[in-house]
């Protein structure tokens, strides 16, 4: 793991779990709400993980073509 996913796992994952433990045990009627509240959060997760993904991989490339122009120009100053 790397330090960002930590980070994320410590201040987010682990109080999430704890969160919906609670909510389910609050519904004493089939655990309707907490099954419901659970699935919406982790379709938005997906959705944002996709795309934060996404984000990070043309970033990315984005980078590595930036960085061989720079090459470039510092080749042929050279």
């Amino acid at each position: 793991m790397v330090g960002p996913s930590i980070f994320f796992f410590i201040l987010f994952v682990i109080p999430y779990i704890f969160f919906m433990y609670w909510l389910v045990k609050q519904d004493k009627k089939k655990h309707l709400w907490g099954v419901i509240i659970v699935t919406v959060i982790a379709i938005i997760g997906f959705i944002v993980s996709q795309t934060a993904s996404k984000n990070a991989v043309m970033n990315y490339k984005q980078h590595q073509i930036d960085a061989r122009e720079v090459e470039k120009e510092q080749q042929e100053v050279k």
